[in-house]
């Protein structure tokens, strides 16, 4: 498994991995993990106690991860009493720049379409051999992004012959956010390396139905079979530890931060429309347990509904399941263009009991959430339907539950998938 991140790592694209690992043993298939790590990354060490002993981790994916993994350890070996929780002030990633004047193309990271692990390629190649020469395998699994570990797998496949399984999860060259900001050369570039990759490639996986079709429909020279769809998913136990003290008031929770393409504006304006209703702070909060970006804090400080919004301190991906259950509704935001992505975070959603409040324009989200019967999706445009519904939850009581129905959102589900992928790829072992 090629996979840049993974434990000790925090950001969300190393918990696919991890939960994969946790279940593939399941099925008959451990796993090799080649991963990275560097001075400054986020970590988290309690996600180490997820990685089961049948996976052998190689932290060798560049020159950096061997030295960044000890200073790690050294760290952590001593365990010291943890200072308290900060809470996060609103972003202001991005909100100064040394020459304010430079055109705003200069802030597209779309520009650079290996990123910073570009240059890393020739290592991470030179480290997979040998992890291959010491640890023998049947297979190689590319988990996506970074997107230069697609280019690293497929040379690998045509060096050894092995099946080669892309995890590609969300959309690359086919991205409907990211390739509009692209210009036509880089997008050219984008294009013809992806398609170096799908042609190597055995399976290639998506996280959704919809992109599933649309990267069958974009590449009608190849079997559809080529590709296939494996959604983010939840581990229970992984996300079951911790405690938490409980809120005051009817809660909004809203996990993770928000970014790029996940803008807050939406629950500002509804925060605005309840406060007009009569709802106040003292009633109702949204709580948010990443980063709050600035221009959204200035909106909410404008509108006089600053006081109902609440900076969590950062909870470790391990204790999600308690802050879940301490809450009253579950929030999620797909961007409004944002068609062919599901939020990792409504996989975790959906084993908790807690009602699920999606706002989004995605058919499949919206699909999903209707079979679950774990909650109800609006449109960005739906502020006094969206108000409704918030003032309804309160209505039927805090610490409401709301059993789930199976939609194969757990990681074993995932694993299994995955494992009959390897199996049909692979034969007979």
């Amino acid at each position: 498994m090629l996979s840049p991140y993974f434990p000790p790592q925090a950001r969300v694209g190393a918990l696919r991995p991890l939960k994969f690992v946790r279940h593939l043993p399941d099925y008959d298939w451990a796993s090799v993990v080649l991963c990275d790590l560097w001075p400054g990354a986020a970590t988290d060490p309690d996600l180490l106690a997820g990685v089961p002993d049948s996976t052998i981790v190689v932290r060798d994916y560049s020159r950096r991860a061997g030295p960044a993994f000890a200073a790690f350890e050294r760290a952590h070996r001593t365990p010291e009493p943890a200072p308290a929780p900060r809470v996060r002030g609103p972003s202001t990633r991005g909100s100064r720049r040394l020459i304010p004047k430079l055109p705003a193309l200069l802030d597209n990271p779309e520009l650079i379409p290996l990123g910073e692990h570009g240059p890393r390629i020739p290592y991470a190649l030179r480290a997979a051999r040998r992890a291959l020469e010491r640890f023998p395998c049947d297979a190689i699994l590319v988990n996506a992004d970074p997107f230069a570990t697609c280019l690293v797998g497929a040379r690998l496949k045509r060096e050894t012959g092995l099946p080669l399984i892309v995890d590609l999860r969300d959309p690359w060259a086919l991205c409907e956010l990211r390739r509009p900001m692209r210009p036509l050369p880089i997008r050219a570039l984008v294009d013809r390396l992806e398609r170096d990759v799908v042609r190597a490639a055995d399976r290639v996986l998506l996280n959704t139905e919809t992109t599933l079709a649309d990267y069958r429909a974009h590449y009608p020279e190849l079997p559809p079979e080529r590709f296939a769809c494996i959604r983010n998913h939840a581990d229970a136990e992984l996300i079951g530890h911790g405690s938490h003290p409980g809120f005051d008031r009817f809660t909004l929770l809203f996990l993770g931060n928000f970014g790029r393409f996940i803008k807050a504006d939406v629950l500002v304006r509804v925060l605005a429309e309840l406060q007009r209703r009569g709802v106040r702070e003292t009633e109702l909060q949204l709580v948010v347990t990443g980063n709050f970006p600035e221009a959204a804090w200035r909106m909410a400080q404008g509108m006089g509904v600053a006081a109902m919004i609440h900076l969590h301190p950062h909870v470790p991906y391990r204790q999600i399941g308690a802050v879940m259950a301490a809450s009253d509704l579950l929030v999620l935001l797909i961007q409004p263009r944002g068609r062919q992505r599901l939020a990792s975070k409504l996989f975790d959603y959906l084993v908790s009991e807690r009602p699920v409040l999606a706002i989004s324009e995605s058919a499949e989200l919206r699909g999903l959430l209707d079979r679950s019967e774990a909650g109800h999706t609006y449109g960005y445009a739906e502020i006094t339907a969206i108000a409704d519904r918030i003032q309804a939850e309160m209505a039927a009581g805090r610490g409401r539950t709301v059993p789930r129905r199976a939609v194969g959102a757990t990681s074993a589900e995932a694993a299994a998938a995955l494992a009959a992928h390897l199996d049909a790829i692979v034969g007979p072992r």
